[in-house]
């Protein structure tokens, strides 16, 4: 599945190992800026390479801000029970 904007990904690798973002930005083909709206806040995202990102099928749609991005994940990590 193709990176895009809004899709929400697990970490493979590193320090955030396992934990669930929103992807804000695609930077090019191997580079793409992530948060999660609590750690990793909209205004400071991580840059993260996507051989490090598991995909999931889920899209986020018109969610710009922090707060609505926690609630967002928060929801779908019940609806998922990860």
């Amino acid at each position: 599945m193709d990176i895009k904007k809004g899709l929400i990904v697990r970490a493979k690798a590193g320090r955030d190992k396992g934990d669930y973002f929103v992807v804000t930005d695609i930077l090019n083909s191997r580079q793409v800026l992530i948060c999660d709206g609590k750690h990793r806040k909209v205004q400071k995202p991580k840059l993260k390479n996507v051989i490090h990102l598991d995909v999931t099928n889920t899209v986020a749609q018109d969610i710009t801000t922090n707060r609505q991005i926690k609630s967002f994940l928060k929801s779908y990590l019940e609806g998922n029970d990860v």
